[in-house]
């Protein structure tokens, strides 16, 4: 992202805390990052320069008009309470991946009497599909057509979206950050295809696995879950999707299930498998989307039998209580009646 958004013209800083920043490090000790793409705007490999890279993350804070907190959802914290002791009234904190990031921040904000001073925001997915190749070289192998956007507080969506959309026209107005949270599609895509493939996982490490090695069985599993992620959904938003409408609507394609759509995003056929269990997949994805959905599902009297076996599968397959551990209703400040509050929002 740092890179894409430095060659297309804009004031770019790239920092983290110091127990995740050995890449950064590596980075900038290079000089320089190589990105190729398989589109038009990096047909040819670009090279970009890393004097964008700040060591020190609270100077990039202070630059920032626009926070994008870019780690996977167990890597957040360290980053919101910078931002709520550093960070200044009028800027726009985007968690650009669902996992309840922004109603998590929100509570937090308020614990700390800072919930009118910024922008929080989210996206129901991170707009670029992308990996690592190699030492300093980036290959974004697609960008998103179409991508949720929504601020925690609805009324400031549309002139938050004013902004973000000079910089990335694919984001368009969610309902609300409910949706975005709950319209994630990593959380059953990740989580059912690795779990599924544990086996394999554990005797070969990262093997290629095009397509997630995907099989209709898989597939109608992730149908089953989703079904009761459907469910508890419909108390917050209207246009409640499915996960197979989803990735159609991010990818821009039209099948009419989760098998044939997997099979036929050109994005997935260079893909490996996470080397071991620890991987995000089952890390972030299990704790920080399947936990809060069927937490907050149970609140509502909607109990999810399905989408809980997929976490105790994955908490007795990491010998973790994901349920407790992870970011369940309690921890994000739900209580029932902001689901009928939210609805009635997206309904004006």
């Amino acid at each position: 992202m740092a890179s894409d958004l430095k060659y297309s013209g804009y004031d770019v800083v790239l920092s983290s805390v110091a127990p995740h920043n050995s890449k950064l490090k590596m980075f900038k000790m290079l000089g320089n990052i190589k990105i190729e793409g398989m589109f038009s705007k990096y047909e040819k490999p670009v090279v970009i320069p890393t004097d964008f890279i700040e060591e020190t993350l609270r100077k990039a804070i202070d630059r920032a008009d626009i926070i994008m907190i870019n780690t996977p959802a167990f890597a957040q914290e360290v980053y919101e309470k910078l931002i709520g002791q550093y960070g200044r009234k009028g800027q726009i904190v985007v968690f650009p991946c669902g996992g309840f990031s922004a109603v998590n921040f929100d509570n937090y904000l308020k614990s700390i009497g800072r919930q009118n001073d910024f922008y929080v925001c989210e996206t129901g997915s991170f707009i670029y599909t992308t990996k690592l190749t190699g030492l300093g070289s980036v290959l974004i192998k697609d960008m998103k057509s179409s991508v949720m956007f929504a601020c925690v507080k609805p009324e400031n969506t549309d002139y938050v979206l004013g902004i973000m959309n000079e910089i990335y026209p694919q984001f368009y107005k969610a309902e609300n950050v409910w949706q975005t949270s709950f319209s994630n599609p990593s959380s059953t895509l990740h989580t059912i295809t690795t779990l599924c493939n544990m086996s394999r996982i554990e005797q070969m490490g990262s093997y290629k696995n095009s397509f997630y090695d995907i099989t209709p069985a898989v597939a109608r599993i992730i149908e089953t879950v989703d079904e009761e992620r459907c469910k508890i959904a419909s108390h917050f938003f209207k246009n409640v999707m499915s996960v197979t409408e989803i990735m159609c609507s991010l990818y821009n394609i039209k099948y009419d299930n989760i098998y044939d759509t997997i099979k036929n995003i050109s994005a997935f056929k260079i893909q490996y498998a996470p080397n071991n269990l620890k991987h995000r997949y089952v890390t972030e994805d299990v704790p920080y989307s399947l936990v809060p959905i069927s937490t907050i599902g149970k609140k509502l009297g909607i109990n999810s039998p399905n989408m809980d076996s997929i976490i105790n599968l994955a908490s007795m397959s990491n010998n973790v209580d994901y349920f407790s551990e992870g970011r369940n209703a309690d921890k994000i400040g739900f209580y029932p009646e902001q689901a009928k509050y939210y609805k009635e929002m997206a309904a004006v």
